[in-house]
């Protein structure tokens, strides 16, 4: 697991891990509270140590590096707002599709594209990651990019950088890819 890991830190460019100091692996309360398997906070990632597939642990460690690197190029990343205009377009289209699928969402909470732990709940619990990766499939890379904005950025770097299907990502969210060629195009000496 620990090649995997290094593999994996070693597909993102070196100018882009400069706010990662430490990954910590174990068993630790800060998970455990929350339910997660990875989290990002102060500089540091902390992952879980009950994998039991050695891709998921790369994928959630490239997904936590992405929340180090929006930390630092927020002004970048967020501030033309195109990204959060092509975000919400998305929960917009999601919307319609969950109503003609006879689901009750309120559209108020679709045109917040922050982090809601109700909406993460109707998409988890209501709906379920498998009915509505059908659903949004043409839409979002995969369904938890439809969380948050903060979110639809990190599943679209762990994309980029860790599967095969980049043009997909290219072709579902073309701003969100242009945004991280931007974020290739930085250079730290």
């Amino acid at each position: 697991a620990l090649n995997a890991l290094s593999s994996s830190i070693n597909k993102v460019p070196k100018h882009l891990l400069f706010n990662l100091d430490i990954v910590y692996i174990g068993d630790f309360p800060i998970l455990n509270k929350r339910k997660l398997q990875a989290l990002y906070k102060d500089s540091s990632v902390w992952m879980t140590n009950k994998y039991t597939d050695p891709r998921e642990m790369v994928d959630d460690l490239v997904h936590e590096i992405a929340h180090s690197v929006e930390e630092i190029h927020e002004s970048l990343i967020y501030g033309d707002k195109k990204i959060e205009k092509e975000f919400i377009e998305k929960r917009k289209m999601l919307w319609h599709l969950l109503k003609d699928q006879n689901f009750k969402p309120e559209l108020h909470s679709f045109l917040n594209p922050e982090y809601q732990e109700d909406l993460d709940m109707f998409f988890y619990n209501e709906i379920g990651y498998p009915i509505l990766s059908m659903i949004s499939n043409q839409i979002f890379y995969s369904p938890y990019a439809a969380t948050s904005l903060r979110e639809y950025f990190a599943n679209g770097f762990e994309a980029f950088f860790m599967k095969e299907e980049v043009h997909r990502l290219k072709k579902i969210s073309p701003i969100l890819f242009l945004k991280i060629n931007d974020l290739l195009n930085l250079r730290k000496d």
